[in-house]
């Protein structure tokens, strides 16, 4: 009953940087006495929630301590709370920019291109009867597991969860320069129908013009999900984040490992990326 419900049920675009169900009015500001780099990106809360942390900023140089960079980390959360809703697509949206001078260019980001969201098995040992056999049960099923992002390729892209990821001039804003965007889009696999990931790791490494530049960045995101209420209660005017603010001269947060602040460009962005249908790291 409860698939007939989510397969039946009419499906809503929510634009959550403008618009949003109840609980979405909720307006995410910078701390009066702490405004700098805030750790909560944005909360919105409803039959949808939908969350997003600063897990790391690191800002140093891209090579042999030249060429002023500054890696983020993000992390996502989506969430269906009411019943018999799921998430099918989910846009993202971080724009750079600067007061100071010359915005900063988005140079790498984590699941660049068209990429696939992999199952990888981890084996366990079982012994029963006196026979040891690897890979899982006793009926050959593997147990526990993780996932992984992987390139696309056409076999495989039919019938996948799949992330698009692209470094982008700002939309609606200047046409010429470098890129000072990066976006992201979710798309769940539509023959399981089984939503998009619950969680969500990106990373994005920016070039900046001087060392000493601070900088601000603006976020955007809009989901898709099936509802099943009344329409009118989706809609609503929501107030604008604040812009998240950045210093480049604070220290690295290093929360999720070490970094080499003097060659941030050497930094594997993809090794960052993870996601999960449970709504913790993998």
């Amino acid at each position: 009953m409860a698939e007939e419900l989510s397969n039946s049920a009419p499906f809503f675009e929510i634009g959550l940087s403008e618009a949003g169900d109840e609980g979405s009015d909720f307006r995410t500001q910078n701390d009066p006495s702490d405004p700098l780099q805030r750790r909560n990106i944005v909360e919105r809360r409803g039959a949808v929630d939908i969350r997003c942390n600063s897990i790391d900023v690191i800002h140093g140089y891209l090579k042999d301590d030249e060429g002023p960079a500054t890696l983020l980390v993000y992390e996502f959360q989506f969430d269906p709370r009411k019943k018999a809703t799921r998430i099918s697509t989910v846009d993202i949206e971080f724009s750079f920019s600067s007061d100071s001078g010359k915005d900063p260019e988005v140079l790498k980001i984590s699941n660049k291109g068209r990429m696939v969201l992999e199952r990888t098995s981890q084996t366990e040992t079982i012994t029963k009867g006196g026979e040891t056999t690897a890979g899982g049960n006793a009926s050959g099923v593997d147990l526990g597991g993780s996932w992984k992002w992987e390139k696309a390729i056409s076999r495989q892209t039919k019938d996948a969860t799949t992330i698009v990821g692209s470094i982008d001039l700002p939309h609606g804003g200047r046409n010429y320069g470098a890129p000072n965007t990066a976006t992201w889009t979710l798309i769940e696999n539509q023959t399981m129908k089984t939503g998009v990931p619950a969680y969500l790791r990106t990373a994005v490494l920016l070039a900046r013009e001087d060392k000493n530049d601070d900088f601000f960045s603006t976020f955007k995101v809009k989901a898709k999900a099936n509802i099943m209420y009344e329409v009118a209660q989706l809609f609503g005017r929501t107030p604008k984040d604040d812009p998240i603010m950045y210093k480049a001269t604070l220290l690295p947060t290093n929360k999720l490992r070490y970094y080499d602040t003097s060659a941030l460009v050497e930094v594997d962005l993809q090794e960052l990326a993870q996601a999960s249908f449970t709504n913790y790291e993998s």
